[in-house]
């Protein structure tokens, strides 16, 4: 039997393609690989010119229950959430209907009740008025009775237009400033990688992609979480669960002190393939259960680097599992449709406001034995740090096996 390490030079010398969708290995390069929807959805994320357009969506659709209630009973949060284009159409049905009202009251004042000596002769009349009513505009009254006889309707009448306004136009400019100052778009400044890399380190497999921050005005409390979302099918092959999520521990930064980054430069984040990964395949899990060995549902995620370093014991004499291999981890990928969604938080400095920028990966999305391209140097005037964006997706072959210590990611 080969070692990992055997098994991946016989893979790179041979130059075989892995087909992600069943395991095995084709040479047509022309064969189509079967591309699955995404649960993020990453189209049109980046522009040509390589910038974020947007923070990512989720490919999820709802049915059943009542959610016109569920709409209605929260209307605040869902004029919020709704296109601007809905907005603007929505604020302007809202004034016109308001005006058309008060016109129709203006009119029937006007017809019904001469003593008010209101002067209105047509519909368009009443409504033209009741436009300058309620903008406070000013042109006038239609007659020179600027009190219109003392008439208390046309008292009561202007009363209720004038509060009207001001209602709408409170609504209306609370609605847009809490649009215009949400921290959404902010996280269109944040920059991923295009491609996440999977390269061996002193015998295990570690997951790394790499983030940070095009505006000069930093996130204040930026910290990452990824989880793993795949489908899981039961050892007999009867049952299956679609889209179950998974946590996924985070080894740099260290989510034990909660995964806070310095986005000013870029950061590489890793995650190891350990047995309590979710990337992890299943045939290399051995069957007795170990709670401090083996992830088994509800246990909580572990780290294997905590039982390395001596933060968490463990059984010595319990059954470890064994590493896998290359091709294990692939065809665990492509079989389980695995897809890292990756979620960043901070707080915008400026308005206080939190932003959320998500972006995920596939297997489609990950480059083996790979590591990023340097793109932080000096400046040649200032002397201080330089980054280069137009290099940040840029990666480098990595060794098979880095056996020694490295301190840093491109090594």
């Amino acid at each position: 039997m080969q070692t990992a390490s055997e098994d991946e030079r016989h893979l790179l010398e041979k130059h075989v393609e892995i087909n992600l969708t069943s395991g095995h290995t084709f040479d047509d390069p022309s064969q189509p690989r079967k591309r699955y929807a995404r649960i993020l959805d990453r189209d049109g994320y980046y522009d040509h010119d390589g910038v974020p357009t947007t923070t990512g969506s989720y490919n999820i659709k709802r049915t059943g229950g009542n959610w016109k209630k569920i709409y209605w009973d929260d209307l605040f949060h869902t004029i919020i959430n709704t296109r601007t284009t809905r907005v603007i159409v929505g604020v302007f049905v809202a004034y016109a209907i308001v005006i058309f009202l008060f016109a129709l009251c203006y009119r029937y004042i006007s017809v019904n009740d001469p003593r008010c000596n209101v002067g209105i002769s047509t519909l368009m009349e009443a409504y033209i008025f009741s436009v300058e009513t309620i903008m406070t505009i000013g042109y006038g009254a239609p007659t020179n009775d600027i009190f219109y006889g003392g008439c208390g309707s046309m008292a009561v009448i202007l009363t209720l237009e004038s509060f009207s306004g001001i209602f709408l136009d409170a609504v209306c400019i609370g609605m847009f400033f809490v649009r215009f100052s949400r921290a959404t778009t902010r996280a269109c400044s944040i920059i991923f990688s295009n491609y996440a890399v999977i390269r061996k380190i002193r015998g295990d497999y570690y997951f790394m992609f790499q983030v940070c921050e095009r505006r000069k005005h930093q996130l204040a409390e930026a910290h990452v979480r990824c989880y793993a979302v795949r489908h899981e099918i039961s050892p007999d092959g009867t049952e299956e669960a679609l889209f179950q999520t998974h946590h996924m521990r985070i080894q740099q930064p260290d989510d034990d002190i909660g995964a806070f980054l310095l986005m000013a430069l870029p950061q590489v984040v890793v995650h190891r393939i350990d047995q309590w990964s979710p990337m992890f395949p299943r045939e290399c899990i051995p069957d007795e259960y170990y709670a401090s060995t083996c992830p088994a549902f509800p246990d909580p995620s572990q780290r294997a680097i905590d039982h390395e370093n001596g933060n968490r014991d463990y059984n010595p004499g319990s059954v470890v599992p064994d590493k896998p291999t290359q091709t294990q981890i692939e065809k665990h990928l492509a079989q389980s449709e695995l897809e890292v969604v990756v979620i960043l938080e901070g707080t915008d400095s400026t308005t206080g406001n939190t932003m959320q920028a998500r972006f995920s990966y596939t297997s489609h999305d990950i480059k083996w034995h790979h590591t990023f391209a340097r793109c932080v140097s000096r400046h040649p005037t200032t002397n201080g740090a330089l980054v280069d964006f137009d290099k940040f997706h840029d990666l480098s072959p990595a060794p098979l096996d880095c056996a020694r210590p490295v301190s840093v990611s491109v090594f």
